[in-house]
């Protein structure tokens, strides 16, 4: 029963007690402020129509400054062309229905909702959605004397044909973000900017593609159209975009050049070694496990094009060299008879360029067991002069160094690309 009595207590008398201090302890200039917002805010509205445009005494133009502020790129859609931004777009404006007196009325500014107010009807012209209008429904600021700030922030997806153009791996594009009042001619509404874009919050983290940030800036530019002698603004904003190269596909390069040389190497075994075409082959199945990883682990399908173009440039210089080994050089390995090579071309072989290519005359007894060839070093009457077989061994050999060459230049093109 004591218990409830002091609840009882509590309530009827501490709290009233309590309210009745906050409220005297309330600081009075505060509630003024208050009340002077109120009483400006009311003004100002009173009678105000959001669908007339602002102008000066003497002026049928309202003047917009504008500026973009681009905080970072959500995706670039090669396939389809397409540029998503995400930005502010700052803006301000006078409106003379919006003033008030500083000194008497009220020393500070007010917030309003966007859908009190008259905003600029900006649009995205190139936009490649439905939604023309980007903007989101902030709070504006006006400051007494008249002047409002908007700094919305846009979503812009826009078309960026360029894409659909680019070249692996070295492209540079450019889209553009074009905007500007959808039903205003330059006459009503002008709009100005600053040439450079405010970059200070813009991320440059997208996966893809990185944005040259000195290069960005925006244009404006007048078009007049045929019958109309009014002028008509818009305002683009330039996006110069340099490919990243994908990890997925530069980890493929590497692997790819190793193939090449071990290719390559072909053409320095000897002619008629039986090991050329079991490295030909294995480089050729190195390749397609690579083909498979590219294909499973590449995201979007441009990358598997590109990744596989040079994959397939490099299988180029595998089949080539295959092909040349068993059509040209194991053929010419295979002849017998009396017919040899061209005697300028043997010379030409067994001089200086055979020595810097590393050519050494080839001889039958290559092939005779070791105790033979020691009985034909202890007679000199047993020396014998190359047969046409070793000639035409020699003369394979320097069509592999030849070969070796041609496809090494390739190799370096293709890197290069």
């Amino acid at each position: 029963m004591n218990i409830q009595l002091r609840v009882g207590f509590f309530f009827k008398v501490l709290v009233p007690i309590l309210i009745w201090i906050n409220v005297c302890a309330t600081d009075p200039k505060l509630s003024e402020t208050m009340t002077k917002m109120k009483t400006v805010k009311d003004r100002i509205l009173n009678g105000y129509d959001k669908a007339v445009r602002p102008t000066r005494e003497g002026s049928n133009t309202t003047e917009v400054r504008t500026g973009l502020i681009p905080k970072q790129i959500l995706d670039v859609d090669e396939e389809k062309g397409i540029f998503v931004l995400d930005s502010y777009f700052w803006m301000v404006w006078e409106d003379p229905r919006l003033r008030w007196n500083q000194s008497t009325e009220y020393d500070g500014y007010l917030q309003l909702p966007a859908d009190l107010l008259w905003i600029p009807d900006i649009s995205v012209h190139n936009s490649h959605s439905l939604q023309a209008n980007p903007t989101q429904q902030v709070m504006l600021l006006i400051l007494p004397p008249g002047t409002v700030i908007w700094v919305p922030p846009i979503l812009t997806k826009t078309s960026c044909p360029s894409l659909s153009q680019a070249t692996y791996p070295n492209d540079v594009v450019t889209c553009i973000v074009k905007m500007g009042s959808w039903v205003h001619d330059g006459w009503e509404i002008d709009f100005t900017h600053v040439e450079h874009l405010h970059m200070d919050e813009f991320v440059n983290i997208h996966s893809r593609w990185e944005l040259l940030v000195p290069a960005t800036r925006m244009i404006r530019n007048v078009t007049y159209y045929e019958g109309y002698p009014e002028p008509y603004l818009s305002l683009d904003a330039i996006f110069p975009l340099k490919r990243r190269p994908p990890p997925e596909i530069e980890a493929t390069r590497n692997p790819c050049i190793l193939i090449m040389l071990l290719v390559l190497s072909i053409f320095w075994m000897p002619p008629d070694s039986s090991k050329k075409l079991m490295v030909a082959c294995i480089s050729f199945m190195a390749l397609i496990i690579l083909l498979v990883y590219v294909a499973w682990s590449t995201r979007y399908s441009l990358g598997v094009v590109f990744a596989v173009s040079f994959l397939q440039s490099t299988m180029y210089i595998a089949v080539a060299t295959l092909l040349l080994q068993l059509l040209v050089i194991s053929n010419l390995c295979n002849i017998s008879g009396p017919v040899r090579p061209p005697p300028a071309v043997m010379q030409f072989l067994s001089g200086p360029f055979g020595k810097y290519a590393l050519l050494r005359p080839f001889s039958s007894s290559d092939n005779i067991p070791i105790d033979q060839m020691q009985l034909k070093e202890d007679s000199p009457s047993a020396i014998t002069s190359p047969t046409p077989k070793d000639d035409w061994m020699l003369f394979a050999a320097g069509l592999d160094r030849l070969f070796f060459v041609l496809m090494f230049v390739a190799m370096i093109a293709i890197h290069h690309l």
